[in-house]
Order: structure tokens, then sequence, then C-alpha cells
């Protein structure tokens, strides 16, 4: 959840890439590579990686106006597998009218045709993970963990968090089904919402919140709280540490 993400936006002779913020938020333009060949491509783009400290790809994928997938989209899968083979884990977004999109940015930024041309790439890369990044917050995750981790029995979403301890394992399950484990370190209520607080295991210092709701089906679901609200969470966390302390 402390990642960056580097977004890419492959065409034929350039790159354009952009960066996540390291809580998720805000996409920002980086640069745009101009082309030179698969190994000197890869090379730059790992580059970009290690500089912001990541091996998380986002690459917008060009499907025609159908949703299908044409010999461009087989160009962008092609050469991202040069970037799995280099390390990198490589997901896709659909990037149909995000170069729309960044030109009327652009426009609306005063920037003449000829300065659009240099930053097109990038500022697109920039709306395509923008875009990505406010789905991924609302996507569904699913809470599982040892005691309750049951698929054909009803679970009381109250007994399942009482059940849990600071220091327990949990898992969440992202957007491409890949199991991430968290270490659980406490339950908050703001504003009569309730909040499950979470850390990472190579992180444990550093604690951020998700809120715990229901979706139409009464499912649970868990989405990130934008910035502000995360501020008055770790504020509303830190004084009920502190009391919680005082009482022991």
């Amino acid at each position: 959840m402390n990642e960056r993400i580097v977004c890419l936006d492959i065409g034929d002779v350039r790159i354009g890439v952009a960066v996540s913020d390291p809580t998720g938020t805000i996409a920002s333009p980086v640069e745009v590579i101009r082309r030179i060949g698969w190994g000197p491509d890869v090379k730059k783009i790992r580059e970009i990686c290690d500089r912001f400290d990541t091996n998380r790809i986002l690459s917008g994928l060009p499907l025609n106006m159908d949703g299908s997938e044409g010999f461009q989209a087989t160009k962008v899968r092609d050469f991202c597998r040069q970037l799995e083979t280099a390390g990198l884990q490589v997901v896709f977004q659909d990037e149909r009218l995000s170069t729309v999109s960044a030109e009327d940015v652009l426009i609306e930024g005063g920037l003449s045709r000829q300065d659009r041309k240099q930053h097109i790439d990038k500022i697109a890369a920039s709306v395509i993970l923008q875009q990505w990044l406010e789905e991924n917050k609302k996507g569904r995750v699913k809470l599982m963990t040892d005691e309750f981790n049951r698929e054909n029995e009803a679970v009381d979403p109250e007994e399942e968090l009482s059940a849990l301890e600071e220091g327990d394992i949990i898992e969440l399950i992202d957007d491409d089904g890949k199991t991430v484990p968290f270490i659980f370190v406490d339950a908050l209520e703001y504003e009569s919402n309730n909040y499950l607080a979470l850390a990472e295991p190579e992180e444990e210092d550093a604690v951020f919140f998700l809120k715990i709701d229901q979706d139409e089906d009464g499912s649970d679901v868990y989405t990130a709280p934008d910035e502000a609200l995360e501020d008055a969470l770790f504020e509303q966390f830190t004084k009920q540490r502190e009391q919680d302390e005082s009482n022991e």
C-alpha cells in the first residue's frame, strides 16, 4: 500500500511515464522516453523504477472501441513481457480516450500545439494512472483470517473483528486476485464508520486504514480513505492508543 506504481503510455515512437505518490492517491507525469529499441527502452524504464523504489508497472492497453484487442495491444503486451523478464510486475489498464483527455488538459492549460506534442504522452500516462488509482481504491477486497476463512459459512463481521488481536496476520485479496498479508493493528470508529488499522509486515510502524463497508448484496467491502480523512483517522488512532496505554 505504501509503494509507488509507475505507469506507461506505450507508443511506437514515445513512451509516456507517470508515477503515483506512495499512498496510491495522486498520479503525476514524469517524462517522455523516445524509443530506441527493446533493450535500451527496458533499461530506461528499469532505471525509472529504481529511482522511485518500485518494481510495479501499470501499462495502458490500447483496446479497440468495442473492447477487443488488436495489433497495437499485442505489441504493448509483447513489450511488457520484456519488462517482466527484467523483474518488473506489470498490470494493464484500458487506455481508450486517455489521449483525448490529456489533450483537453493541455489545451485548458494554454499550451501551444508544439508544447502539447512534447508533453501529451506523459499526461496521457498520468490520466491512465489516475483512473486506475480511483478504480483500485473502489475495488473490493476480501478480508480473511485463519478463524473465519470458511467458504460456505456466513460470518458476522462484528464477530470476525472481535476475534482479531493486535499482531494477527490477515490477508487481503487485491484486484488482481493476489493474496497480500498484513498485520492487524487495531479497529476504530470515526464519525459512525468502522475502520481497520493495518500495517505491512516489513513496515510495522507505517499504519494505514481501510473503511469497513457493505455493498448492495450485504458483502463486506474495504476501501481506502482519502488523504484528509486518513490524517483524521491517524489522529483518532493515536488518541485511542494513548488512552489504552493509560488504562493499562
